[in-house]
């Protein structure tokens, strides 16, 4: 384990998931597929 976070016995918080879907949904959607994007791209 050692991701980082003793909650639950290492099973974060749903606040944790919610927060970051709502940072990437105001960060633009774009970002998300731009970094998946290059990925495909260089298959």
């Amino acid at each position: 384990t050692g991701s980082g976070s003793s909650n639950a016995g290492g099973n974060p918080p749903p606040v944790t998931i919610h927060t970051w879907l709502e940072r990437v949904n105001k960060k633009k959607p774009n970002s998300f597929e731009k970094a998946t994007v290059p990925v495909e791209a260089e298959n």
